[in-house]
Order: structure tokens, then C-alpha cells, then sequence
């Protein structure tokens, strides 16, 4: 060459003079020995066959200057960057072989001739994250190798990072994610990294060269220093770590896959590096850098120092935080973290504060809960947990007979320890339909059965009041269910209450041994006590006090319509729902219902109340008089006196002070909520049933023209309006006019008050039956067809959401008569009933209890 081009490479920390092996012969010094006696790379590339390489940047610039000119040796200066390792060849050549034969040959041939170099990313190898490094401007076509100016460089990296930064987010995704929770470098590192690569370009561009010079084809690859060397460096580029400083003056900067030639190489650089001579060319060291005011990153000379002393400023915290870029992959990946351990924080907090409020299970089967005279134990049966037979109020026997209720307030009343509430409470004392007395007088008890205990989430309750008459049987299939508390989430209640006399005698002896002075009405004065029981006490049992809900069915429905109207029942309940109730409520003063008792008093041959108190049970029972006990069930007869009837509700001015259906014209007008209803075929019976064998058209007829129909001559117009020619439609009539039309005159005084029908048969006659709405309500409706389950279901949803929600889904004011069949459908009013009030057939004859 025209003029020698030296080139400093960098030196390490622990060295200031450079020192020369001598122990072994340098590699380029074996190089040029043989550089004589072998070909210019040019002839052999062609005596081989391969394609002649692309003239370099050199052979460009003496093409356009002729050789040994001053201004192709000025332009050779500046563009031609040898790495130094290069300049250690050139010294070695110069050295050994004479820098002027080498410089006449350089000139003779007029260009240097530099093999074709595959960029680093080049192959692409299956299995590994192949990090692809965009091409260089200088990189052409052919494997040209351009030096470039440092404006260009720099023009260069600018354009790297906008083409990053527009990069989408999915793209290397893989590299993102391991690379995330490495640090950042810093902007004096970075500018170091930026030197040292391209040291190591330059390194790789000299090693080329020299293999080139020791005449090995460009087709032949060099010999393979086996499979684990080859997966080295990519496997070390897959796991992110800190580059030390030593990499960095070394030029080992990051880099991609490679192919096999250029990765042997990269290797044979590294020996000729850690072999070769450090010699300083005058130039300043690649791997000392600093960082001006202004930002820009310079070449720092050797003597110079930092302010303090130190060669490298210490970067702050903040420094490295605010350099962080955090990309959109970024974010997503911390914000997911932070949702999962906080769903993490939330599941453990529901399961420890689960565990704090629900008590432990004993043995299995036990469970315990609080009451205001003690702990209860109950049994857990079929996924809920039943408590039976506590006490709610006093026991009203000896002196406290036919007297109001009195809740537990003495601790004397109280029980000492754990009661065991396993077994079925003691029914009061009542009378059966065959006339048989069960029961017993001390019976004021309740039963609970809940899904859990538990103070979180209360649950809402159902108070049962059941009872076919009022003198019995109760509560009749109105029993809690565990499984429909369990599937429903409600909590059953169900208090016994005095039946018959024991439940309703007014005497005139009774009201004046009283204070205030009245009686009867003591089954009311029995329910206001286990409701008060329930507000007290139910929370224990993970029930809401303030979401509970009357479920009277038959007579215990005429109890709970009487009930609603009373104020000292008002805040004890929420919600009410009637089930075939009579429609005849209590409308005589207590001096009229005092006097018609004392038939029995008369039949006890008692003249004041110690003796009535003294008498035996099963006596008082058989002093009822058989008048009391029957009532007709089937169609009015000709000759019905209706005011033969015992009513056992009386108006003592205490509980009950005015008729209820006054009341609700004024005050209760849908308030408390309330919802009435019955079966198109409450009125069947057995022995209504036995009476004929097929009750035919003919029989039919024959037996409405007896009964007070006839009378009036409705016979013809009845058959026609409800087309009687069985029994089923024999059945509807008697119903309407015993309960189904004087239940809708009470709910027409209450127009914010649905009124349901349920018209779904079953069995061979297809009778909904008086007990249809409550087994279905508790599950005990065993349906046979499609038609019969679809009624099961319309059935429990109007019941359980108005327990939840306070309202019924299919109510409409304009159309508040909801027939339940399959369905629940709405209609305007309940056909016929019309037809009975304006012929004074009802409510006149209508049921009485």
C-alpha cells in the first residue's frame, strides 16, 4: 500500500506498556511465510471456480484515483477502518516480509481483494430465538464490507431504535419476556457497547481477510471445531446476563446466530487476539470512553480522569429507573401479575374469614348455635343442619293456662349447659279427623332448619303456620325441608301453637282473671311470641330478622290473614303468604263470642277459673260440642243456617280490635306485602268423592237441584257455566263458592295484593287439590308428566323470589288473577265469581273455620 494504516487495539486495565509474546510464533507471522509461495486470492478464487468477490470499499477508491497518489492515499486514510488485529497483521507483514515488496504488490494488483462475509444472523437455526440484526447500509448486495462515517453511525443507530420502537408488540415476543426483568444499561454503557461492536465487526472483517490470505477457498469451509462449540454461543446469547467490561473492550458484543464458518471465526479471532501483540499505533483506546455535558459520547484519552477521581461515575437509582422504558408487553405482563396475587389475596381472605364465622362441625353430624337461654346443638341432615324442640316461650300449663304467651325472660326458665335439640317437638294438644286427642299442653316449641350457621350473608326466613282446622291436626304437611333449604338458601321455622279450645276459649271468668281484661285469641298471642323468638334469635342461626316471611296454609292462612292486621305483630314479619285460607274472619265482640262459649263451661259444670284450669285435658275435649267440630264441606243446602257455625276467632281488643277487612280498606293496604291464593279444587274430599259411583250428568243435576242452587232455580245456569257433567267440574264449583270468590272479595280490598288459582291436575280425576301449592312449594309434589313438572317449577319460583325479592314475577295490576297451570298466566278476574256475589251465594256460604 501506499502508506502504512495503523490501528490501535484496546488495552486491558492491569497493563500500561504493551508486551509482545515471544513464547510461541504469532499466527500472522506463520501467514506471511506462506504468502510467498501461495497465489493471490484472486487467482485461486478463480482457478477454483468460485465467484470473484465484490471489489471492497479500496478497490473502489483506486479505481477512481490512480495508485501511490497523494489523494488516493488521503481517501484510502479515511475511508479504510482496519480493527486491530488487522493492524497486527500489517505490522507482522511489514516486519517480516518488507513493507515496501508489499506495498509494490499492493499497487501491482491495484486492490485488495477481501472474502465475502455471511452476516451474523445470517442461518437461521431451528429450535433457538434467532435475534435478527438489520443489514447495514455498507453491507451490498454481494457481501460488500463499507466503512462508514461516525455522522453515518450514528444516523445508523437513530434509525435502529425508530424501526424498534415501531416494532409491534407480539413481534419477539419470546426475547421481550426473558429480557424483561433484566436492567437496562445505561447511556455510558450503551455507548460502549456501540464501540465494542464495532471493534468486533472490524475483528471479524480482518479475520476473514487473513483466512483469506493463507489461500483458503471461499467454498471450502473451515474445519469445525464439533457441535458443542457451534451451540456455545447461541445458547449463551438465549440467557440474558451483565456484560462485564472486559467483553466490551474486547469487541464481544451481542450477537446473533451465525453460520458455522462464521462462528469458527469468530473463534480463531479470539485466539489471535489473546496471542497477539498489544501494540499502540498512536490512536486513542476504543475501550476508554466518557460522556460530555451535552450528552455526546467521545473517546477519552488515557491521562484524563472523571471529576472525583474516579474512572467511572456511579449511576444512581433514579438514573437507571427513569432510563427504563417499559413497552406495552411490559405492562401486560406486570399487570397480570398484580391481578393474580390479588385474586390470590381475595381467595384467602374469604377462606380464613369463612372460617372465622361459621362454627366447626362436631364429630360429623353436631353443630352449635346461640340462643338468648343458651347454646342449642343440632343434627346436620341432608345438607342442612336441623334444631327441634326449642323452647320460645313459657309453658302454658297450672296457672298459665289460657293465658297470653310469655316470652323466656327469667333465667330460672332457662336450661343449664348444651340443649340438645335432636328430636321432633311435642305437638300441641289436638284433635285428629277420626276424633282422636294427641298431643300435649306443653308444646310451645319451634324447630329451625338452616344451610349453615353463620353471621355473614344472612339469609331470609319462612315462618310455617299449618293446620287443617283450628282444632287440628297442625301442622299437617306444613314441615321444613332440609333439602329445600339447602337449594333455595332460606331458613325454615316452624312454631306449634294451641289448637281448639286451649287456643281460642273466650269466657267472661277468663277475661276478668286477666289484666288487660280479655281472652281468646291465644294461638295469635302464641305466634307474636315465636316471631318476637325469631327477631331476637334467628341471626345465630344465619337468618335475616329483617326478611322473614309467613307461610299460612288453611286454617293457620286464616290465623296469619287475621295476624297482618294486628299491631303487635307489626315489625316482626316482612311478608305474608295465604294458602287456601277462610275467607270468614273473626266479626263478633268478645261479650258475643263469651256468652256462645259457655256451653261449655255449662257441659264442665265449672263455676270459676280455678276449676277450668284443673280440668283434665281429654275432658275439655269431649265437652266440645259436636257442632264445633263439623263443618259442611260440599255444596250449600237448602236449608243451611249459617249462623250455626262456631267461629273461634274472636275480636278481644287486644290482638285483634276490628274486623280485618276494615283494616285493610284503611291502613294495611299493601302493607305488610301480601299474597292469597288457593286450588281450583280445595273442596274435594273423599267422602264427596264415595258418594256416587261416577257422578254422572244426571247426578250431577239431581244433586245441585237439592242444595241451595235449586232453590234459588241457578241449577241450569251453574251446569252451563262450568259445563258439569263429572266430577272435577262439580268439584270447581263447590270451590268457588266456599273459598276461591270470598278469598278474591278479601284481595279486591287490597288492590296491591296478587291473587293466584292453581288449576294443575293430577291423578285420574285431574283435581288440583287443596294441599297442591304447599307440596309443591316444599317439594313434596311428586310430578308424573311434562305438564305436571313445569307446574313444580312455576311454582317454587313465584313462591322463593317473592321470599327473596318482596314481589311476584307474573303479577300485573291490571290483570292480578294469576292462573297456575304449566304456567303462570295473568287474566283480568277468576271467571263465574261474579256470577256467585251477585246471586248472595257468596260470601255468605262460605268456609268457615
Amino acid at each position: 500500500m501506499g502508506e502504512q494504516e495503523e490501528k490501535e487495539i484496546p488495552q486491558s486495565e492491569n497493563s500500561t506498556q504493551p508486551e509482545v509474546a515471544e513464547a510461541e510464533p504469532k499466527e500472522t507471522d506463520k501467514m506471511l511465510e506462506k504468502k510467498d509461495d501461495k497465489p493471490s486470492a484472486e487467482d485461486t478464487k478463480s482457478k477454483n471456480g468460485s465467484k470473484p468477490t465484490t471489489p471492497t470499499a479500496t478497490e473502489k477508491t483506486e479505481k477512481k484515483t490512480p495508485a501511490g497518489s497523494p489523494t488516493s492515499e488521503k481517501k484510502k486514510e479515511e475511508i479504510i477502518d482496519i480493527p486491530e488485529e488487522e493492524n497486527n497483521d500489517e505490522a507482522t507483514k511489514t516486519n517480516g516480509a518488507g513493507g515496501e515488496g508489499d506495498e509494490r504488490k499492493m499497487s501491482g494488483e491495484e486492490r485488495e481483494v477481501k472474502p465475502k462475509k455471511i452476516p451474523i444472523g445470517g442461518l437461521k437455526l431451528p429450535g433457538f430465538f434467532v435475534k435478527n440484526k438489520p443489514k447495514g447500509e455498507g453491507d451490498g448486495a454481494e457481501g460488500e464490507l463499507l466503512e462508514k462515517e461516525p455522522k453515518e453511525e450514528e444516523a445508523k443507530t437513530a434509525e435502529e431504535k425508530t424501526s424498534k420502537k415501531e416494532e409491534k408488540p407480539g413481534k419477539n415476543f419470546g426475547q421481550r419476556l426473558r429480557s424483561f426483568f433484566v436492567r437496562k444499561p445505561a447511556a455510558e454503557k450503551q455507548a460502549k457497547q456501540a464501540a465494542s461492536n464495532e471493534a468486533d465487526n472490524k475483528s471479524e472483517a480482518t479475520a476473514e481477510a487473513a483466512a483469506a490470505e493463507d489461500g483458503e477457498p471461499a467454498d471450502n469451509p473451515p474445519k469445525k471445531r464439533g457441535l458443542l462449540n457451534a451451540i456455545k454461543l447461541p445458547i449463551a446469547n438465549m440467557v440474558p446476563k451483565k456484560k462485564s467490561d472486559d467483553d466490551v473492550e474486547l469487541g464481544m458484543g451481542k450477537a446473533g446466530l451465525a453460520s458455522m464458518e462464521t462462528l469458527d471465526d469468530s473463534l480463531k479471532d479470539q485466539d489471535v487476539v489473546d496471542k497477539a501483540a498489544v501494540t499502540k499505533n498512536g490512536n486513542d483506546d476504543v475501550g476508554k470512553l466518557k460522556k460530555s455535558p451535552s450528552g455526546e459520547i467521545k473517546q477519552a484519552s488515557s491521562d484524563e480522569k472523571s471529576p472525583d477521581g474516579d474512572e467511572e461515575q456511579p449511576i444512581s437509582f433514579c438514573q437507571r429507573l427513569r432510563s427504563y422504558k417499559c413497552s406495552v408487553d411490559d405492562a401486560l405482563i406486570a399487570l397480570g401479575i398484580l391481578l393474580f396475587v390479588l385474586l390470590i389475596a381475595v381467595i384467602g381472605y374469604v377462606l380464613s374469614h369463612e372460617g372465622q364465622t361459621s362454627p366447626p362441625i362436631r364429630e360429623g353430624r353436631f353443630m352449635d348455635a346461640v340462643t338468648g337461654c343458651g347454646m342449642v346443638e343440632g343434627l346436620k341432615e341432608d345438607g342442612a343442619f336441623a334444631f327441634r324442640g326449642i323452647p320460645y316461650a313459657v309453658p302454658p300449663v297450672g296457672d298459665r293456662r289460657w293465658r297470653p304467651a310469655q316470652t323466656i325472660e327469667s333465667i330460672n326458665d332457662c336450661w343449664n349447659g348444651t340443649l340438645k335439640a335432636h328430636n321432633t317437638s311435642e305437638v300441641c294438644t289436638q284433635i285428629l279427623g277420626n276424633g282422636t286427642v294427641v298431643g300435649d299442653e306443653d308444646c310451645l316449641y319451634l324447630d329451625v332448619v338452616t344451610p349453615h350457621v353463620r353471621y355473614e350473608n344472612p339469609l331470609p326466613v319462612v315462618v310455617m303456620i299449618g293446620a287443617e282446622t283450628l282444632m287440628g291436626p297442625s301442622p299437617g304437611i306444613v314441615r321444613p325441608t332440609a333439602r329445600f333449604s339447602r337449594s333455595h338458601d332460606v331458613i325454615f321455622v316452624r312454631p306449634n301453637f294451641r289448637l281448639g279450645p286451649f287456643g281460642f276459649l273466650a269466657l267472661e271468668m277468663l277475661t276478668k282473671d286477666t289484666y288487660p281484661h280479655t281472652s281468646g285469641n291465644y294461638a295469635l298471642s302464641d305466634i307474636i311470641a315465636a316471631l318476637n323468638w325469631i327477631h331476637l334469635n334467628i341471626r345465630h342461626f344465619g337468618g335475616d330478622p329483617k326478611s322473614v316471611t309467613l307461610l299460612g296454609h288453611r286454617a293457620g292462612a286464616t290465623l296469619v290473614s287475621a295476624l297482618i292486621t294486628s299491631k303487635k305483630a307489626e315489625g316482626l314479619f316482612t311478608r305474608a303468604w295465604i294458602s287456601s285460607a277462610s275467607a270468614i274472619l273473626p266479626g263478633k265482640p268478645l261479650s258475643e263470642s263469651e256468652k256462645k262459649n259457655e256451653e261449655l263451661a255449662q257441659a264442665l259444670d265449672c263455676k270459676d277459673v280455678a276449676c277450668m284450669r284443673n280440668v283434665e285435658a281429654e275432658k275439655l275435649w269431649d265437652a266440645i260440642p259436636d257442632t264445633w267440630l263439623h263443618f259442611p264441606a260440599d255444596i250449600p243446602a237448602a236449608e243451611e243456617n249459617t249462623t250455626a257455625h262456631h267461629e273461634w276467632l274472636v275480636l278481644d281488643g287486644d290482638i285483634l280490635k276490628e274486623h280485618p277487612a276494615e283494616s285493610w280498606k284503611k291502613e294495611h293496604v299493601g302493607k305488610p306485602l301480601l299474597v292469597m291464593g288457593t286450588t281450583a279444587h280445595e273442596s274435594h274430599t273423599e267422602s264427596l268423592h264415595k258418594r256416587f259411583g261416577n257422578w254422572t250428568a244426571e247426578e250431577i243435576r239431581s244433586f245441585l237441584e237439592n242444595s241451595k242452587i235449586g232453590a234459588l232455580n241457578l241449577t241450569d245456569e251453574a251446569i252451563q257455566r262450568y259445563n258439569a257433567t263429572n266430577y272435577r267440574a262439580l268439584v270447581a264449583m263447590i270451590t268457588d263458592i266456599r273459598t276461591v270468590c270470598p278469598l278474591l272479595i278479601n284481595a279486591r280490598l287490597q288492590p296491591s295484593v296478587p291473587f293466584y288459582v292453581v288449576s294443575q291436575g293430577e291423578g285420574e280425576e285431574q283435581l288440583a287439590t287443596v294441599d297442591a301449592d304447599i307440596q309443591a312449594i316444599l317439594g313434596r309434589y311428586e310430578p308424573h308428566t311434562v305438564e305436571q313438572r313445569r307446574f313444580v317449577s312455576s311454582m317454587q319460583q313465584l313462591f322463593y323470589y317473592y321470599v327473596a325479592h318482596g314481589n311476584v314475577p307474573s303479577y300485573d295490576p291490571r290483570r292480578r288473577v294469576i292462573d297456575v297451570g304449566q304456567d303462570p298466566l295473568s287474566q283480568e278476574d277468576h271467571a263465574n265469581c261474579n256470577f256467585w256475589i251477585s246471586n248472595d251465594i257468596v260470601p255468605r256460604y262460605a268456609r268457615v273455620d
